[in-house]
């Protein structure tokens, strides 16, 4: 019986070599990150009321990201954070139509890391930003108050008004989305600690750089004014899961 458990144990042994010296090859990462943006065209607007900015909308964002671990030391992966607001407007003469507004940050980072304990490791990132904004309005086909008949090109019309936009839509087709894209750049630090070798808990910390312009927003084929935002040189925090999909010893 005592042999039989000392081959059980030495069967075992190797296992237990490999997940105290391991390292993640292929990962996947889900968490949050949470930064503090300034919404004027949302929460200072005098024409259109937006729903309530709070912590869920204006703060939160989510987070997923897969890397590739393509040296000893270094790491290269997709990552979006995302921010998402959804309600309803008030003040429409027409109708309440329900708004939604997203915010992607899309992102090629390139990580390195050094494992300073075998479960603890530090780690560094630069990456570009490809963002994108989009805008959609859910409303009547057509409406009437009594006074006159009011269309879908109206509550957008009312929209673009808020947002500074002095050039008056002649029409709207099925289309109700405007979209905007820009480009940044961000820099992160990180600490990961590895409970298992194919499962991680990572914080980082950084900065969000990104040249987003309100008069750069595009609507069935036009040029357009979008809401005011300050989403440029902005601290950011992530806290995420990381889940191996495959590792390797070191």
């Amino acid at each position: 019986m005592k042999s039989q458990i000392l081959q059980f144990k030495y069967i075992l042994l190797p296992f237990f070599i490999v997940s105290l010296q391991s390292q993640p090859k292929i990962s996947v990462d889900l968490g949050t990150g949470f930064y503090e943006p300034t919404m004027k065209g949302f929460d200072s607007n005098e024409l259109v009321s937006f729903p309530t900015g709070n912590i869920l909308t204006r703060n939160l964002l989510i987070n997923f990201s897969t890397f590739y671990e393509f040296f000893y030391n270094a790491r290269v992966g997709y990552s979006v954070l995302k921010s998402i607001d959804i309600g309803r407007l008030e003040g429409f003469a027409t109708s309440k139509p329900v708004f939604y507004r997203t915010i992607n940050f899309r992102m090629i980072p390139l990580e390195t890391f050094f494992r300073i304990k075998p479960k603890v490791e530090l780690n560094f990132t630069l990456t570009p930003i490809w963002g994108r904004g989009r805008l959609i309005l859910e409303t009547k086909p057509a409406s009437s108050d009594g006074s006159g008949s009011f269309t879908i090109t109206d509550d957008w019309n009312e929209l673009l008004n808020s947002f500074g936009d002095n050039n008056p839509l002649d029409q709207v087709a099925s289309e109700n989305t405007m979209v905007t894209d820009w480009f940044g750049y961000s820099g992160m630090l990180g600490y990961r600690y590895y409970i298992r070798p194919w499962i991680g808990i990572d914080f980082k910390m950084g900065f969000l750089n990104n040249n987003y312009k309100k008069n750069s927003w595009r609507f069935q084929g036009k040029k357009v004014n979008g809401p005011e935002m300050n989403i440029d040189e902005i601290p950011i925090f992530t806290l995420k899961v990381v889940y191996a999909l495959k590792w390797e010893t070191f």
